[in-house]
């Protein structure tokens, strides 16, 4: 199910797909940095069942950690990933996230992209903003350190 969610929404925004082990993801950047986001769906609170919003989780990878998996798989595999933040902690996304007949609202990939487009596409940018010893912090720190700063522009 979260595999033909990135997919429809790939159609419908025309952005790349990449595919990893456990999920597929939306590329909003390539660089040093991979900017995506790993969307799924939720059933809407009080809807029916096929009332669903679009949710998930803004992932930061760097190129150099991605590694193919073995021949004739086209996916790939991280080992490590410099951040993630789910979107559930930007309120502002809810509002253009609900499916309707299949499509989410255009306003919703722009605020996705600007959140992505909001982080640094290096590590030196990285380290520059976040300080030097943000990469041996925990993963939920680095979680945590990241929806802070996103949300100081939100």
């Amino acid at each position: 199910m979260q595999r033909r969610l990135t997919t429809q929404l790939a159609n419908q925004s025309g952005l790349e797909v990449i595919s990893f082990q456990h999920c597929d993801c939306l590329v909003f950047s390539r660089g040093e940095t991979l900017k995506m986001f790993a969307p799924h769906s939720k059933r809407v609170l009080g809807g029916t069942a096929q009332d669903r919003i679009v949710t998930g989780d803004l992932l930061v990878i760097f190129d150099a950690d991605l590694e193919p998996l073995r021949s004739p798989s086209k996916r790939f595999k991280f080992a490590n990933f410099a951040t993630y933040a789910p979107i559930a902690n930007f309120p502002s996304t809810a509002e253009s996230s609900m499916i309707i007949e299949g499509v989410v609202d255009e306003h919703f990939f722009r605020q996705i992209h600007d959140l992505l487009a909001a982080l640094p596409v290096s590590k030196s940018e990285w380290n520059a903003k976040f300080g030097p010893d943000f990469f041996t912090r925990t993963m939920i720190d680095r979680c945590v350190e990241t929806v802070k700063y996103l949300r100081k522009g939100d």
